[in-house]
């Protein structure tokens, strides 16, 4: 015998499940996220972290070490957070560049690299002055 169908006439019956109403919030939701992820840093920060834990231990501490590389650490910031990419028993980081305050005020940037170890231990590091572009 079939289930009677909830309606306002039979209250007490089961209402329907339809597909509908869950997979449009879903994916409403789903849209969200990715704009967060996009737009704020730390919402980006915390999927990492939950995604590639290794990875982002390894983007962390190079970039830890790239700022305390800086002429002026208390007046460096992060300006291209780099790119990890595996290597044989460790993690390469590349493309950490970093903005510090230079003598006239001006801030001056310079590249930073290195290889971590998986316990998040900096290996060795490289830093350089960008190519200089332009006129």
């Amino acid at each position: 015998m079939e289930e009677p169908r909830y309606s306002p006439a039979n209250p007490n019956a089961k209402p329907r499940f339809r597909i509908e109403r869950v997979l449009f919030p879903l994916v409403f939701a789903l849209v969200v996220l990715v704009i967060l992820a996009d737009k704020i840093p730390a919402v980006n920060d915390a999927k990492e972290k939950l995604l590639h834990p290794v990875e982002y231990q390894a983007l962390k501490a190079c970039q830890a070490a790239a700022l305390a590389a800086a002429e002026r650490p208390a007046y460096a910031r992060i300006v291209k957070p780099g790119e990890v990419h595996a290597t044989q028993g460790a993690q390469y980081v590349e493309g950490v560049r970093v903005g510090e305050m230079g003598q006239a005020g001006v801030e001056v940037t310079f590249d930073f690299s290195c290889y971590v170890e998986p316990d998040g231990k900096v290996v060795k590091s490289n830093k350089q002055q960008p190519p200089r572009t332009g006129g």
